[in-house]
């Protein structure tokens, strides 16, 4: 009877135990749609030309001495949020931070954060990694009411941060207002916890999107604006793909691929600026990330990468991303690309890596490697 009354036992518990998994999972969020605007608001900080349709709101807090409610809606290639922020005593100090993420952009997003004050923008923080092209972008009119400040922010789509280059537009749009007293300070009001919005999520429609006239190739997840383009990046940080606004030269993709680009004289490899491709296809070469020889001594947390772009016209597609300089392989020594298309490259330490053409990218083969 023993076995009958441990299946017994387990088959009272399964119920239990799915149940238990299903409770600790987290629940949906509610989406919200931003709606689109009739005509463009002007930036008065008057809220009446942007309309209520959608309305955030900070959450009840008996210990704040500030709350707000903001609107939210889009007109073409620009994001619009109005807040209006009551304040029992205003302070030049008072902030509000906006801060925004796209969750189904990539692995490798991040968001954007915004600063305003009665006086207008204030920088972001350096550590929230929003260019100082994107804050150059955004653009804000501010009202003083007595115990209210009203602001109302444009932000076009290229200071925005990245964005899904397939996937549904969810965007997390948090506003936090920290009001600074005399005295104790009490907590900053916000409609996020976590870095997220509570309970739900907005979203933009398809039309924003196809509003900016990008066509991207099949494997570009995100897109990023830039000054003077746009790039399109897939699993890895580096990009992998650029549509720019003028035809391409070596410096202008080097300017928006690379924050930090290093000449190869200054990173002591020996690596080309261009090269060609059996039938005449431009090869662009630029080098980025941490020169691990610095120092003068290898530092093995730090790699310069080599990214290689087949060029045409204004755009450009990522054939390879590899090794310029790490400790293992030492600093690349040489590299050379021959009439079938086979690309080697040969390193300090002794190692020689070899790629062959294979359509439209690079692929590593064993031919010939030591």
């Amino acid at each position: 009877m023993r076995p009958l009354l441990v299946s017994a036992v387990i088959a009272a518990l399964c119920p239990l135990s799915a149940a238990a998994q299903e409770s600790s999972e987290p629940k949906p969020r509610q989406v919200k749609a931003v709606p689109a605007l009739g005509r463009e608001p002007k930036l008065d900080g008057n809220l009446k030309d942007l309309p209520a349709t959608l309305t955030l709101k900070s959450p009840a807090d008996p210990a704040a001495s500030a709350s707000f409610t903001a609107r939210v809606g889009w007109r073409k290639e620009t994001l619009y949020v109005g807040v209006e922020a009551t304040d029992d005593q205003p302070q030049s100090g008072d902030v509000l931070t906006l801060t925004l993420f796209f969750p189904d952009a990539g692995a490798t997003a991040s968001g954007h954060v915004f600063r305003f004050a009665f006086d207008g923008k204030r920088a972001s923080p350096p550590d929230s990694g929003t260019s100082a092209f994107a804050q150059k972008l955004v653009d804000v009119g501010v009202q003083r009411q007595d115990d209210r400040l009203v602001f109302e922010v444009a932000i076009p789509a290229r200071a925005l941060p990245r964005i899904p280059a397939v996937d549904a537009l969810n965007l997390d749009l948090c506003l936090t207002y920290d009001d600074v007293d005399t005295g104790a300070q009490p907590p900053a009001v916000s409609n996020c916890k976590s870095g997220g919005m509570v309970g739900e999520v907005l979203r933009l429609p398809e039309e924003f999107r196809r509003g900016l006239k990008l066509k991207p190739p099949e494997g570009v997840t995100g897109l990023e604006g830039r000054a003077g383009g746009w790039l399109g990046y897939g699993v890895l940080h580096y990009p992998s793909w650029v549509e720019a606004d003028a035809p391409l030269t070596p410096a202008s993709l080097e300017s928006l691929v690379a924050p930090r680009p290093f000449k190869a004289s200054e990173a002591g490899v020996n690596v080309p600026e261009t090269l060609t491709l059996p039938g005449g296809k431009p090869l662009v070469l630029v080098l980025s990330g941490v020169n691990p020889y610095a120092g003068g001594t290898c530092d093995s947390e730090k790699e310069l990468r080599l990214g290689v772009y087949l060029v045409k016209g204004k755009t450009a597609q990522r054939v390879l991303e590899w090794p310029a300089a790490t400790c293992a392989l030492g600093r690349a020594t040489s590299l050379e690309l021959d009439e079938t298309g086979s690309l080697s490259i040969s390193y300090s330490n002794g190692p020689t890596v070899n790629f062959a053409w294979s359509e439209d990218h690079f692929e590593r083969t064993e031919l010939g490697m030591r």
